[in-house]
């Protein structure tokens, strides 16, 4: 890896924990030169500003993590198969990187007006997986709007619970669980 790039995921790394710590708008450009250990200077060579940095590591995961899905999704047949495979992923990155995804769910609202078609999109993956499974009779029809706002707020409210330390373990374990339960949201 050359050195820009080490400095680079230096920066990005050191922002991301304290994104999730202190927050965007609590963040200083300094605490982010210092906690990754390089001048203001070599950060500015990188990112134009800290918004820019803020997005930059929103879009990138946040559309890595929606293609991913699609692509769970895309292995399993029948809804309950896709919503395991879907939510182990995002359990599995959440056990391996929980700093990378809790900023991806916590930032989320700070970042959601710039999301565009083109990007990769966790909750349209979920709704791709939902409207088909309407389409063909999987459960009942219903709003899929609804329906997939149900279904990410579920998941979304797992890793909450774990971020607040009242989940013992890795997520992991609790993905078939968490699948199920969301099926059953949806069959009623």
């Amino acid at each position: 890896m050359r050195d820009g790039a080490r400095t680079k995921e230096r920066i990005e790394r050191a922002a991301l924990r304290l994104f999730v710590e202190q927050g965007v708008a609590e963040t200083s450009i300094r605490d982010i030169s210092d906690a990754a250990g390089v001048s203001q200077g070599a950060m500015y060579n990188h990112f134009e500003s800290k918004e820019e940095l803020a997005w930059t590591l929103f879009a990138t995961h946040f559309s890595e993590m929606g293609q991913a899905l699609r692509s769970c999704a895309q292995n399993e047949e029948g809804l309950r198969a896709k919503f395991k495979s879907m939510i182990a992923y995002v359990f599995d990155r959440f056990d391996n990187d929980w700093v990378l995804v809790s900023y991806v769910f916590l930032a989320r609202h700070l970042h959601l007006r710039r999301v565009t078609r083109e990007l990769g999109n966790p909750y349209m993956a979920f709704r791709a997986v939902i409207t088909q499974a309407i389409r063909h009779g999987e459960i009942p029809r219903q709003n899929p709007d609804l329906a997939t706002s149900m279904v990410v707020g579920a998941i979304i409210q797992v890793i909450d619970t774990k971020i607040l330390g009242r989940i013992e373990g890795g997520l992991s374990k609790s993905a078939g669980a968490t699948a199920a339960a969301c099926a059953r949201i949806l069959e009623a």
